[in-house]
């Protein structure tokens, strides 16, 4: 009996010792609607990301400038930001051939971490398709 005891306390104490709390994440999200124009704060974000997007851009080999962002999406986990937004990429002085540019950006809460391209897509897209892309994300 004292052996049965003396397991069950043992165990009772290790669970307890070392079984840890798990906490969930908070998430989040934040969906930009994208039928009207962008907002003073989204386009003042964008204005602070606008470096941090085209080194994103040349690492991924779209050595291009780029108009017209936004941002479609925030997602928040506790301190860290996953933003995800289009540009359009252009060659020569505003011109064709455009490319669509999606990416998603980690950006964390640590002060001394950079951030992280969690995913990055691009397409070609016509003109007829840039002036619907671009019909809200002109501004003065």
């Amino acid at each position: 009996m004292n052996r049965i005891l003396l397991s069950l306390s043992i165990f009772a104490f290790l669970l307890l010792g070392f079984g840890g709390t798990t906490t969930e994440a908070e998430t989040k999200t934040e969906v930009i609607p994208q039928d009207q124009v962008p907002s003073l704060m989204e386009r003042a974000f964008l204005r602070s990301l606008g470096g941090t997007i085209l080194d994103i851009m040349s690492n991924h080999g779209d050595n291009q400038l780029f108009e017209f962002e936004r941002i479609e999406k925030i997602v928040s986990r506790n301190v860290q930001y996953d933003v995800t937004l289009r540009v359009i990429g252009f060659e020569g002085a505003h011109g064709p051939p455009y490319k669509l540019i999606r990416m998603t950006i980690r950006i964390p809460g640590d002060k001394s971490a950079d951030y992280s391209v969690l995913s990055y897509s691009r397409r070609h897209i016509s003109e007829r398709e840039l002036e619907k892309l671009i019909k809200f994300a002109k501004y003065d």
